[in-house]
């Protein structure tokens, strides 16, 4: 079995809406991929993610999300204040499918993620399907 890991570029999500994002994630973690974003979500895009998660969890074929994030913060008020007049929200953000997700183990500076490789053989169809 594979694992798919998908990293997405901070252009790639600045080019979408709040919903566009939360549906492009979403769409990638049905399908089992793990997601990779160079830039943290929002706040509140992250409050939209969840509670879209719980509208979708379905107990066959959708049982959730696990997101993490690891914020990369500036050091002196000036660098937070170009931060946010620049609108860049440093960190990693990683999202996937709780079927997937083993383990997390955070840390200050980097997050150790343990993915299974069993997908039960339905999802496996699902996912080669589309």
């Amino acid at each position: 079995m594979e694992i798919q890991l998908d990293f997405v570029s901070a252009e790639t999500l600045a080019r979408k809406g709040s919903a566009e994002k939360i549906s492009f994630i979403l769409d990638k973690i049905k399908r089992n991929i793990i997601v990779v974003l160079e830039e943290a979500l929002e706040p509140q895009e992250e409050a939209e993610l969840i509670e879209a998660t719980m509208r979708e969890i379905d107990a066959e074929e959708f049982h959730g999300i696990e997101f993490y994030r690891i914020d990369s913060r500036a050091k002196g008020l000036r660098e937070k204040i170009a931060e946010y007049i620049a609108g860049r929200r440093h960190g990693i953000t990683i999202v996937g499918p709780t079927r997937l997700i083993e383990a997390i183990k955070r840390e200050p500076d980097y997050i150790s993620m343990l993915a299974k490789v069993d997908i039960p053989q339905e999802e496996k169809k699902k996912k080669e399907g589309k």
